[in-house]
């Protein structure tokens, strides 16, 4: 998939938002807890994290979460859910904060989205 296709295919979700977050199930608090113990520190990036179900379950383990979202219905619902979290556009081939600025990089369901040739740099 082009990358114009992908960037296409994943706002098409923002029609949706309300629903979107109403109908998707939450995130397991085990899965959760587990993917953050190797986290060095508690400032974690939520990359796609569109209506914040991730989000939600990082900010109750007490992580300090900083979530990006390219599609703006979907960032609209998760800042009207989480209105104390720091919630920015931005997507994973352009992340909006410097490097070495978090603890962890978490993408709940959404690294189908990204283009891994630009945003893997390795």
């Amino acid at each position: 998939m082009e990358q114009d296709e992908r960037l296409l295919h994943g706002s098409s979700f923002g029609a949706a938002a309300a629903a979107y977050a109403e109908h998707r199930p939450d995130y397991a608090q085990a899965a959760v807890r587990w993917a953050l113990e190797p986290a060095s520190g508690p400032r974690v990036l939520d990359l796609g994290a569109g209506t914040g179900k991730l989000t939600a379950g990082l900010v109750a383990l007490g992580a300090d979460v900083i979530a990006v979202e390219p599609d703006p219905a979907m960032l609209a619902e998760l800042r009207r859910a989480l209105p104390a979290v720091r919630a920015q556009p931005g997507r994973a081939e352009a992340i909006p904060l410097p490097d070495a600025s978090v603890d962890a990089v978490l993408a709940g369901n959404a690294m189908h989205w990204f283009d891994m040739e630009i945003a893997d740099p390795r």
